[in-house]
């Protein structure tokens, strides 16, 4: 079982003379306001919305390889704070969990004891006593269980595991297990299992304390997770370049002797078209540590994409994704482009095309879950393939643009890796 928070309280609760509780949604967005300044470089987003019985929600990430941190505020002044910080470590957790008690003091928030029984509290009892000891311990049972989990699941011949990743992407990568950190073979597996404690190489950020280690460790994540490897084409990728390089050289310039990532910082750097002294200590850094095995990223290979309404795809990690207004979700890079549109669920299982639809939809393909049609225009310059998909009744359109015909393979095993997951 994983290491979660569940802490419960009440907002205004020291307060020594009652008064009308401050609007929840107004409250919370001051709550916002302080994790901005109080999280500082820590916080990656935050934003409100609706949660159980209706009631408003801040959602914080402060970490790329932790879940979001969850604020619930009811009306009545009674609050539930939830968070996972066992995919980080030790460190992520004693940093949230300091930063929740100075929250408290700050909005006078008074906390509900301890409840085993209801699951309520710090399972690591650090939030309550101060006592950072046991927050180890309980990592290391979890990383055992997991690793014992996979081991066990191997034994019976399965594969493709993934430990502490993200839900919305399943990367195409060799290993036994990948993790936010990169992948782990057989070897480690089954050492970790023996010895948790071979193990925390696993986590981005194992010792206290918002220093070096833990950036290093955030920029890691994000190199692995996150980063495109091209040239940026989107202001929010270009962003995050910067903030890697940024990450690492605060990190670097605090303690210049962790093992760096020299290699892909270099490549960073030259996409976004730094020079200087900081590029040339870098690249100097690379050449004098030459890095061994392949490169990190993830994204260097497939992956496989979860899109709206149950749908999934295939694409080059290369792609930059962004969901436009309508809800069409597209992914591209300077030479190609995938687009995906829901549409309308049909009454029927197992629609078929019109008559016209299907002089114009040449192509055909019928998947385990997947069926659909296509037309293919290929002329070089502007070659597209536009398909109709259905998986019982649900239904989407798929258009496949490129500028080379050679990719005209490439094209058509996009559209036919389109997947149902509600389908089975």
């Amino acid at each position: 079982m994983s290491v979660k928070l569940l802490l419960a309280g009440r907002r205004g609760g020291n307060a020594s003379l009652p008064s009308p509780p401050e609007d929840p949604r107004a409250w919370l967005r001051s709550v916002e306001r302080w994790f901005r300044q109080g999280a500082d470089e820590w916080l990656q987003d935050s934003h409100l919305e609706t949660g159980p019985r209706g009631a408003p929600t801040l959602k914080l990430r402060l970490h790329p390889a932790a879940g979001e941190v969850s604020v619930l505020a009811m009306p009545d002044t009674r609050l539930v704070v939830s968070a996972e910080t066992s995919a980080v470590g030790p460190g992520y957790h004693v940093f949230l969990c300091d930063l929740l008690r100075a929250l408290g003091r700050e909005f006078d928030i008074a906390w509900t004891d301890p409840d085993d029984a209801e699951g309520v509290g710090d399972p690591t009892g650090y939030f309550h006593t101060g006592d950072a000891g046991p927050v180890e311990v309980h990592m290391l049972a979890w990383l055992q269980a997991s690793v014992g989990q996979v081991l066990r699941l191997r034994g019976r011949g399965e594969s493709r595991f993934a430990m502490s990743m993200r839900f919305g992407h399943t990367f195409e990568h060799p290993g036994a297990l990948l993790t936010p950190l990169g992948p782990r073979d057989e070897r480690w597996l089954r050492g970790v299992y023996d010895d948790p404690r071979r193990g925390m190489d696993v986590f981005p950020w194992w010792k206290p304390g918002a220093g070096a280690s833990a950036r290093l460790g955030r920029a890691q994540c994000r190199l692995w997770t996150d980063v495109v490897w091209r040239a940026p084409l989107l202001d929010e990728e270009r962003r995050l370049l910067r903030e890697v390089a940024r990450t690492l050289e605060l990190a670097w310039r605090e303690d210049p002797g962790l093992a760096y990532p020299w290699r892909e910082w270099r490549e960073v750097l030259g996409y976004l078209g730094v020079g200087g002294t900081l590029a040339e200590e870098v690249h100097a850094q690379a050449e004098k540590h030459p890095a061994r095995g392949p490169p990190l990223g993830y994204r260097r290979g497939a992956v496989q994409v979860v899109l709206p309404a149950g749908w999934e795809i295939r694409i080059p990690g290369s792609l930059a994704e962004a969901y436009l207004g309508d809800g069409t979700w597209v992914a591209r890079d300077h030479r190609r482009s995938v687009r995906f549109v829901p549409l309308e669920d049909s009454a029927d299982d197992g629609v078929l095309p019109t008559t016209e639809e299907r002089r114009a939809l040449a192509l055909e393909h019928r998947g385990k879950r997947v069926s659909g049609r296509a037309s293919l225009h290929v002329e070089p310059g502007d070659c597209r393939l536009t398909a109709l998909c259905s998986s019982g009744r649900h239904r989407a359109l798929c258009v496949v643009s490129f500028d080379d015909p050679e990719e005209e393979d490439w094209a058509l095993g996009t559209w036919r890796s389109l997947d149902h997951a509600t389908a089975a």
